[in-house]
């Protein structure tokens, strides 16, 4: 499962809060997606977490930023679709950082795979919310070619709750990304053991 941040779904709550409860749920992968904030705010809400992540020895992804990934420690950066290669960023970075990267078509998974990504999220399976101006939702049948496509591995991301991660993993997902489902004022953690038990 990889748990992607929104800290205006789940305020009142600090975000570092709510991510303490996914990890203490068993989530082992989170992605701090905070896109309106710039390099200096990030870092600084990304420090408490990476340090939470590093107790639970669990990964943290950072977006976009190979600059604040690699100043608070996170084990690597999630790319947006359309952004420059992985390849530059492997190479920035030494090849010490995962890459991750979106995609919401065929073609950008296997130019990423190309590329050399670590894994990807595909989007949106399902109607979410919280993706609009992504396209069309493109469905558990796509998601099965995709897997039979390209050789990373594929988490399943948008309008995934807990009765739709079997339908996903029974089409070759890797797992499943989720945000909505998760980033929550309250009860994150419960939210989380939901999913984790059907990915179990």
């Amino acid at each position: 499962m990889y748990a992607i941040t929104d800290r205006h779904r789940c305020a009142p709550t600090p975000l570092a809060d709510v991510v303490s409860g996914l990890l203490d749920a068993g989530v082992t992968a989170i992605q701090l997606r905070e896109k309106d904030l710039d390099d200096t705010e990030l870092i600084q809400l990304a420090q408490p977490i990476a340090e939470l992540c590093r107790n639970y020895t669990a990964k943290l992804f950072i977006n976009t930023s190979t600059r604040v990934a690699r100043e608070v420690g996170a084990a690597g950066v999630h790319l947006p679709a359309n952004t420059e290669s992985v390849k530059t960023i492997k190479a920035q970075t030494k090849d010490n950082l995962y890459v991750g990267c979106s995609v919401h078509s065929l073609d950008t998974a296997r130019k990423r795979d190309a590329e050399g990504a670590d894994f990807v999220t595909y989007s949106p399976i399902y109607r979410t919310a919280s993706k609009p101006g992504y396209g069309p939702v493109v469905g558990v049948e796509h998601l099965a070619e995709m897997v039979e496509s390209v050789k990373l591995p594929i988490f399943a991301l948008g309008g995934i709750t807990p009765d739709r991660v079997d339908e996903c993993l029974a089409a070759g997902a890797f797992g499943v990304a989720v945000m909505s489902g998760v980033m929550s004022p309250a009860n994150a953690g419960e939210q989380a053991r939901r999913y984790l038990d059907v990915l179990c």
